[in-house]
C-alpha cells in the first residue's frame, strides 16, 4: 500500500515539474510563434486531408 501511495506521489511531482518547465517555456515569444506555426500547419495538413478524401 505505501509503495503504491509513493509511486503515484512520486508520478504527480514528476508531471506536475514536467509541466511547469513546459509552461514556461511555451510561454514566451518563441514558445508561441512554435505553437501558433505547428497548429496552422496541423489545421492546414487536416483541411487537406479532408479536401483529399471527400
Amino acid at each position: 500500500m505505501t509503495g503504491a501511495f509513493l509511486a503515484s506521489a512520486s508520478w504527480q511531482l514528476l508531471v506536475a515539474g514536467g509541466g511547469s518547465v513546459v509552461g514556461r517555456v511555451l510561454a514566451g515569444p518563441r514558445g508561441r510563434l512554435v505553437t501558433g506555426l505547428v497548429s496552422s500547419a496541423l489545421i492546414a495538413g487536416l483541411a487537406v486531408a479532408t479536401l483529399l478524401s471527400g
